[in-house]
């Protein structure tokens, strides 16, 4: 009856530790519980998770588990020197060993890390369970124990063995949310610095993202807002518009085109010009589904839009003054605003829209809006 208790307390102890070490992978505070069930489940004094260089000899330390004090800060002094680290050929990643299947015991007393590093501190015995290998060092995992207390025996190999496969999985999950993080928060930096209000909405227009521009331009009200969370036109007739655009680009497996919206903004500001666009399918945690994610650009006046190096100008061989009142009519600038920037009468510039609607074979400003806006990417 008592063996039988005590494999159920054991059968649970190790359910309990894969759980905690499955749940680090997705949060890194997570590990240092799970090297503390480790060091309990393997009756040790401490566990490190790290990384050692071979070529510098020096030690990395993702977290540990100690009752002898800091640990992982001192044996930092005495890497270079660690008789456990000789050889980077011995560190294949899977393969388990103990410090005796590196070094002699005998031979492990009579160096400088044991009598500096190891005695101070009672320890003596190695279980190390190598996670990955790199070219110049390894991930391993390191269980020690006291000098009093037994070594490690094959027993406790083969079940550091059975949980390193647990460790490594768990350890690559960490380390790709880790680079998807950073790289989303490089990619969100760029846009962070960017003049022009940009959102990530979810197909019902759920906001995900928004970069001050876009704060900015939403406490304004001027042509977007938001209602609640959700992204909405600020004008009452512009809305639907807006939200079927979102929706229908949203949809798995789209291929439209970007849509090129004019929104109404408040007198006497232009209207806006928008582009919606689709970036593809995201994971959503919360819906335990994929969702379509969209990108809502703004391009309203266009003071940065260079009309010389404009790729709709260059595709459609407009001059240099086409191309001038092309950028202006992007930017929702009515024709006596286009009058007054470019210092040319109102007949002038009828003159110019007229040979740009032939060379594009437009019809009206929003459709030369449009066709603007899907060219150049620039603007959308």
């Amino acid at each position: 009856m008592a063996r039988a208790e005590n494999r159920d307390q054991i059968s649970l102890s190790i359910a309990m530790l894969l759980r905690t070490i499955h749940a680090a992978g997705g949060d890194a505070d997570a590990w240092p519980e799970a090297l503390s069930q480790l060091r309990s489940h393997l009756d040790a004094r401490v566990v490190t998770l790290g990384h050692h260089e071979f070529s510098t000899g020096s030690d990395v330390a993702m977290c540990e588990s100690s009752d002898v004090g800091t640990f992982t800060e001192a044996i930092a002094a005495f890497s270079a020197r660690n008789p456990w680290f000789l050889s980077s050929e011995d560190y294949v990643p899977g393969r388990v060993m103990t410090g005796e299947d590196l070094i002699g015991r005998s031979d492990l007393r009579r160096t400088d890390f044991y009598r500096g590093f190891l005695q101070p501190r009672g320890l003596l015995h190695l279980l190390c369970g190598v996670v990955d290998q790199q070219d110049r060092g390894a991930y391993c995992v390191s269980i020690y124990r006291a000098e009093d207390q037994q070594a490690f025996d094959e027993r406790e190999k083969a079940e550091l063995r059975r949980l390193l496969d647990h460790i490594t999985l768990s350890l690559q999950s960490h380390w790709r949310w880790q680079a998807a993080e950073e790289l989303s928060q490089a990619l969100l930096s760029l846009s962070d610095h960017d003049a022009r209000p940009m959102l990530l909405v979810s197909g019902d227009s759920e906001t995900i993202y928004r970069n001050p521009a876009a704060e900015h331009l939403l406490e304004s009200r001027q042509g977007l807002q938001l209602d609640r969370t959700r992204l909405v036109a600020s004008s009452n007739s512009d809305r639907r518009l807006l939200s079927e655009a979102i929706a229908r680009l949203a949809r798995p497996g789209n291929a439209d085109s970007p849509a090129v919206l004019t929104m109404a903004s408040n007198p006497p500001m232009p209207p806006m010009v928008v582009v919606v666009r689709a970036v593809g399918q995201v994971y959503a945690r919360q819906a335990g589904a994929r969702q379509g994610l969209v990108m809502v650009a703004v391009r309203g006046a266009q003071a940065a839009h260079d009309p010389s190096v404009c790729a709709f100008a260059q595709q459609y061989a407009l001059t240099a003054a086409q191309a001038r009142v092309s950028t202006l009519v992007m930017a929702g600038q009515s024709l006596a605003g286009i009058s007054r920037t470019l210092h040319l009468s109102e007949n002038t510039v009828r003159s110019h829209l007229k040979q740009i609607y032939h060379k594009t074979d437009t019809h009206g400003q929003m459709e030369l809006v449009h066709l603007h806006a899907r060219v150049c990417t620039a603007l959308a």
